[in-house]
């Protein structure tokens, strides 16, 4: 796998410098989500000021709430001062919030600790489609899958350091030592160049050049790509502001509608509430292994298994990957609602005796399985099946439903506890999932090694699933015998037709087709599809440009 990506190191290198430092975005994400799991019993046992149990769930609930406006918000200066100034800005407030949580223990006042996590949560929410929208527009074709996926081994990465720290500080020193990785975020983001989409969209085609060929090597000739983005730009611009109507378009809503609803489903595994509450876990299971110790030992599975899966994105495609962690997560719910419910029907010391070691090893398989698709595809897809026209407002949009459903689950899984029992909690988390598979398997179409303008042209009502132009209106053909010629988008019918009513011809200086109607002949032009990322690797394939 590395060979394959690493066919031109000079050109891959810096792309992966850029997703590499891009990334670090979700990394902070991560750290924000990963103390809650050592921090919150490390506070409730050494807490120094009043704070009940509520407060305490509210505590580990604020930031997936809080991140949904971060998300919404990050959308104006995403696409007002680009994609690289938004990641710089946002890791000082980032930086602030842990700040806030460490002097709490100081100030002894909860309120300080309330504004700290509140300010994480917002920055929690902003990072995730700055990062994946600025790896997304860095990233050629043929390893976008494989950089995008950057962005889910960073998020593992970081909760699985707040999980190593936070098992040996306690809560308000683990809040200072996280305080330093937005410091990181921005010094590197500082050092990286803007994405050259959004460069050519403000008119700044030198910067986009220049930025280009940073990301592609000083040895590789970009005139291709670059003037495929600059096409693509502007067909994007012929159209004036963005109204509220065009957000109602099909080619809109179908991929906003995949998207969102895969997150509904990543989300309604159960993930976040094993991230927050898996040492909580363990001692409810009574496990003879340290709680803090067994969440360690998760968290490594968790990086190894999504950082594994980076390699296979671009190899077994989305779908596939999708599908298979679905199953085998499903599998893995099942065995942990089944140890639960034995222990409610046995009584925990013979549940504990007999079953001891399912529910580690249920968490395990669970994350391997997550790790491996519903962990990085999800956001993945959002980076590349959003157009491009509208990839500012699509992508905070489904973060934000993400972050939704992050919070609806993590602040309700003490609620279905209680109310569902343990066992019924993981039971429905294994429903939801199975139900996830029927949704992909139906209505997800594979992207992998496609284009970003191929995959718009995959929702597009103008295009055939093939990303060929579809022909929909023909006058009625003089040479048929006043018999007419319907052309479908499958192909074309003829009635009795007298003489070939339609013919492809390939220009050999321009590269055009020429369409005969029967009335007259239509040109259409076609672009190569150029990849500068491996120039050997272009097939002269043509497709149809847009009319």
């Amino acid at each position: 796998m590395w060979k394959h990506i690493m066919k031109n190191p000079h050109k891959v290198l810096p792309q992966l410098l850029a997703a590499g430092i891009g990334s670090w975005g979700f990394f902070c994400t991560g750290t924000v989500r990963g103390w809650s799991s050592p921090g919150i019993p490390s506070l409730n046992a050494t807490k120094t000021f009043e704070i009940d149990a509520t407060e305490m769930a509210w505590i580990a609930a604020m930031p997936p709430l809080c991140a949904l406006a971060g998300a919404l918000l990050v959308g104006y200066p995403m696409q007002r001062y680009g994609r690289r100034t938004a990641l710089i800005g946002l890791s000082l407030p980032f930086f602030l919030g842990f700040l806030l949580m460490g002097f709490t223990d100081l100030a002894q006042h909860k309120a300080i600790l309330f504004i700290g996590r509140l300010l994480s949560g917002l920055m929690n929410g902003a990072a995730t489609p700055a990062s994946q929208i600025y790896i997304s527009e860095c990233a050629s074709p043929r390893i976008r899958g494989t950089l995008s996926s950057f962005t889910a081994s960073a998020l593992a990465l970081g909760i699985l350091v707040a999980y190593i720290i936070g098992a040996f500080v306690d809560w308000w020193v683990l809040a200072f030592i996280l305080s330093m990785f937005p410091l990181m975020l921005f010094t590197g983001m500082i050092f990286m160049p803007e994405t050259p989409v959004w460069l050519i969209s403000h008119n700044r085609e030198d910067d986009a050049r220049k930025a280009l060929q940073r990301l592609r090597g000083k040895r590789t000739d970009i005139e291709a790509e670059f003037q495929r983005l600059k096409e693509n730009q502007a067909k994007n611009s012929q159209q004036q502001e963005i109204q509220p109507r065009e957000l109602l378009k099909g080619s809109v809503l179908k991929p906003l509608g995949i998207s969102m609803g895969i997150m509904f489903f990543q989300q309604f595994t159960g993930i976040n509430a094993m991230i927050f509450y898996t040492v909580s876990i363990f001692k409810s299971a009574g496990t003879t292994l340290d709680g803090r110790y067994a969440t360690i030992i998760i968290g490594f599975v968790q990086l190894i298994a999504t950082a594994g899966s980076g390699f296979l994105v671009d190899r077994f495609g989305r779908r596939f990957l999708l599908l298979s962690s679905a199953a085998i997560v499903s599998c893995a719910l099942a065995a942990m609602g089944s140890f639960f419910y034995m222990q409610a029907q046995w009584g925990p010391a013979l549940a504990t005796e007999t079953l001891g070691w399912l529910p580690l090893l249920s968490l395990i398989v669970f994350f391997i399985a997550y790790s491996g698709g519903y962990a990085n595809v999800p956001f993945i897809l959002m980076g590349e099946m959003f157009p491009a026209r509208y990839r500012s407002i699509l992508g905070p949009l489904s973060s934000s439903f993400n972050l939704c459903c992050t919070f609806t689950v993590v602040r309700s899984f003490p609620l279905m506890q209680i109310s569902m029992e343990k066992y019924g909690a993981f039971w429905f988390f294994m429903c939801c999932t199975l139900v996830g598979i029927v949704f992909v398997y139906l209505l997800l179409p594979e992207t992998k090694g496609k284009t970003l303008d191929d995959i718009e042209k995959l929702f597009s009502v103008k295009y055939n699933a093939d990303g060929t132009l579809k022909i929909t209106e023909v006058q009625p053909d003089n040479y048929s015998n006043g018999k007419t010629a319907s052309i479908a988008s499958s192909g074309i019918v003829m009635n009795a037709p007298s003489r070939e009513s339609f013919h492809k011809q390939k220009g050999k200086q321009d590269d055009k087709a020429t369409v005969e109607n029967g009335n007259g002949f239509s040109p259409v032009p076609l672009n190569p599809i150029v990849d500068s990322e491996d120039e050997d690797e272009d097939d002269g394939s043509l497709v149809p440009a847009p009319l």
